[in-house]
């Protein structure tokens, strides 16, 4: 199993500089490389407070110059709203500049608010998704690409770049319950990730298991199918840290549940936080996610990767409202005190 460390950059404390955030992301990369951690992801999304990034191969080209090990993801590049030739050579680049260590994450988009913006019907969405996954796939194999499908169509096209890599890894965001995007998956040697939430356990693996009956179900091999899992994880002996870590948690899921539902309020690009139907108490939170003492994330953690068996755990770390000082003593507390006793689940890359 390999560990990744997610950035969502949002910008919850508005009286910082926005610059400030993205120091800070540069700052969290480089622990999480010094710690040990195998993957940096960057996240996209426009125009609100939610995420500061929209450009997450812009910002991993430009850490692949501030690092020299960790490898650079997307997590995930929202592909309805890019030209695939434009996607690939900007790609191809980040894989460059970064000595073959570029990560691809793709995802379908969820968010009406930004779709609408750029002029895409979101429920088109999966139907592009799907064709720039041809593109990419006939890109892989040979170098260029002819294509001609109802969203996109591409004269016959010879790139100048390449991937330094002979074939990334790639990662896939949503869609779980779509057939062909599973069959692509499985046949294609993709890897679905998904996100936690504040979901109990029992939650969890039964989502797996329909995630298993999906991936079985075109082809793939159970015990060969690749699972990765997005989580929220703060390492703190005080409690009220705690409660603070869980807040925020909390926070991040009642404004992406409220973008996902369509429903979201925003003041100019802040979004007003709303109450999701079914939500727990703060405390818990504090007792059901991936928060409190070292020895207390470790065993969480290890419960959770004896259960579900994750190929790889991207971990929320940045919370947002907990102060800059605390997210990297809170790093620096799961490097030396929970990945010792997490040691046989890891997997040198």
């Amino acid at each position: 199993m390999h560990l990744g460390l997610f950035s969502l950059m949002p910008y919850r404390d508005t009286s910082q500089p926005l610059a400030s955030v993205f120091r800070q992301t540069v700052d969290q990369v480089a622990l999480a490389e010094d710690i040990g951690f195998d993957i940096a992801w960057f996240a996209e999304h426009h125009f609100s407070n939610y995420c500061l990034c929209p450009a997450p191969i812009g910002i991993a080209t430009y850490m692949a110059a501030r690092t020299k090990r960790i490898r650079l993801g997307t997590g995930v590049i929202v592909v309805p709203l890019y030209h695939p030739l434009r996607m690939l050579e900007d790609l191809c680049l980040l894989d460059i500049v970064s000595d073959g260590r570029a990560v691809v994450g793709l995802g379908s988009g969820y968010q009406q608010y930004e779709f609408h913006k750029f002029g895409v019907d979101i429920a088109q969405g999966r139907n592009i998704f799907l064709e720039t996954l041809d593109v990419f796939e006939q890109f892989i194999e040979n170098g260029r690409v002819e294509y001609s499908g109802k969203h996109i169509t591409i004269p016959e096209t010879t790139f100048s770049l390449r991937f330094t890599q002979k074939r990334p890894d790639v990662y896939v965001a949503g869609l779980g319950n779509d057939p062909e995007t599973q069959r692509r998956i499985a046949t294609k040697g993709y890897v679905p990730i998904f996100t936690a939430g504040w979901n109990k356990l029992e939650e969890l693996q039964a989502f797996r298991g329909k995630a298993l009956d999906a991936y079985t179900a075109v082809g793939g091999r159970a015990e060969g199918m690749p699972f990765a899992m997005q989580q929220y994880v703060y390492v703190t002996r005080d409690r009220k840290e705690a409660l603070e870590a869980a807040e925020a948690a909390r926070y991040i899921r009642r404004v992406a549940g409220a973008m996902r539902a369509n429903s979201a309020r925003l003041d100019g690009v802040i979004l007003q936080e709303e109450p999701q139907p079914g939500e727990p108490t703060l405390a818990e939170l504090a007792d059901r996610l991936i928060i409190g003492d070292p020895e207390t994330v470790a065993a969480r953690l290890d419960k959770q990767f004896e259960t579900l068996n994750p190929t790889h755990w991207s971990l929320f770390m940045a919370l947002p409202g907990i102060a800059p000082e605390k997210t990297l003593r809170s790093m620096e507390l799961f490097g030396s005190e929970v990945m010792p006793h997490l040691q046989r689940h890891l997997t040198s890359r």
